[in-house]
């Protein structure tokens, strides 16, 4: 697959609802009534999807779940590759049994259908604008000092079966600065599945998820001190380079029409 045809795969998130954020609005919720349906969504839809279509019809196999034994009751920042419309779910299945809540972009809480799901399975807006991350930075700390998962697609845009890792934003980073803690790296590898040597789907995947070392802050912050900035630089290159290491490793194992890269 070319990379104009895994590109061309790209599913569009069209603002029908515009959105402004308030200034008092809860980003990462946590009243009862609120958690309790979130709760009920959250296990139906990882059921289904999970189970059944990721790990059943698909092949999905989770490596590395030794490097968050560490974590264990412990909070932290996970980052991963967004290379599949459902890699959300991807995500949840590599960190069970905990449950870990999602930033998104803006334009995603716009999107008919869509931005109902995405709150409802515990996911947050990024507001727009260059202070978007400011205005979650409080929420998001909090939210990690109560020893929750929070996680950032560091690529920010969705590209459908993209195996390359494109360039990374630091707010993720940044945050775990703030927060004093680990950001966890996942990367998600695909290719197609086979039945007796032919390819059933381009959407049949035979998927493995890779959880990467704890990456932490080489400077931590202390009190009201700045953060480093090449210590946030740092800890974005690290977990950058260990992605790529591991797509470059995988796509070297198969010939290239099996596995998804640039061409």
């Amino acid at each position: 697959m070319t990379s104009s045809q895994v590109r061309g795969q790209q599913v569009p998130m069209e603002s029908v609802y515009p959105i402004t954020i308030p200034s008092d609005y809860t980003y990462i919720k946590t009243n009862f009534i609120y958690l309790f349906f979130s709760n009920i969504a959250y296990t139906a839809f990882y059921l289904v999807l999970g189970i059944g279509f990721f790990q059943l019809i698909g092949s999905h196999s989770v490596h590395g779940r030794k490097n968050l034994r560490s974590l264990k009751k412990q909070e932290f920042i996970s980052v991963a590759n967004h290379c599949h419309i459902l890699d959300t779910v991807l995500v949840g299945l590599a960190v069970l049994p905990r449950r870990p809540w999602y930033a998104s972009m803006q334009r995603n809480f716009e999107a008919p259908y869509f931005r109902k799901m995405f709150r409802i399975l515990r996911g947050f807006p990024i507001p727009d604008g260059v202070f978007g991350l400011r205005k979650i930075l409080k929420h998001v700390v909090q939210a990690v000092n109560q020893g929750k998962i929070v996680h950032f697609f560091p690529e920010e845009e969705l590209w459908h079966l993209h195996q390359e890792i494109d360039y990374f934003q630091k707010g993720a980073f940044y945050l775990a600065h703030h927060a004093n803690c680990p950001v966890v790296p996942i990367v998600h590898l695909f290719r197609p599945r086979t039945f007796f040597g032919r390819k059933i789907s381009d959407n049949i995947l035979t998927i493995k998820t890779l959880i990467g070392e704890p990456i932490y802050p080489r400077v931590p912050k202390e009190g009201r001190n700045s953060i480093d900035r090449e210590s946030v630089q740092e800890m974005c290159d690290n977990a950058q380079n260990w992605m790529k290491i591991k797509v470059s490793s995988a796509s070297s194992h198969f010939p290239q029409n099996t596995f998804y890269q640039e061409s």
